[in-house]
């Protein structure tokens, strides 16, 4: 569902993420837009990361989800 998270230059990333993020209505697509953003982290910088991780806890708040822990 998120494949432009997928495919986009990694410095478009945050614009398309905070797009996308509006269109989110439920826990499932919020916890598959996480795992899709986790994926793309090993090419991020340290200030692109803090960027996406403050947008993630603000669709986590928004279904009251706690934290996703992934495995590397």
């Amino acid at each position: 569902m998120y494949e432009e998270m997928m495919i986009c230059r990694i410095n478009d990333l945050y614009e398309i993420a905070e797009r996308l993020a509006e269109t989110i209505t439920s826990e499932e697509m919020a916890r598959e837009w996480i795992i899709t953003l986790f994926k793309r982290a090993p090419e991020l910088t340290e200030e692109q990361e803090k960027k996406l991780h403050q947008l993630g806890r603000k669709v986590r708040k928004k279904f009251g989800m706690k934290p996703i822990r992934m495995e590397e």
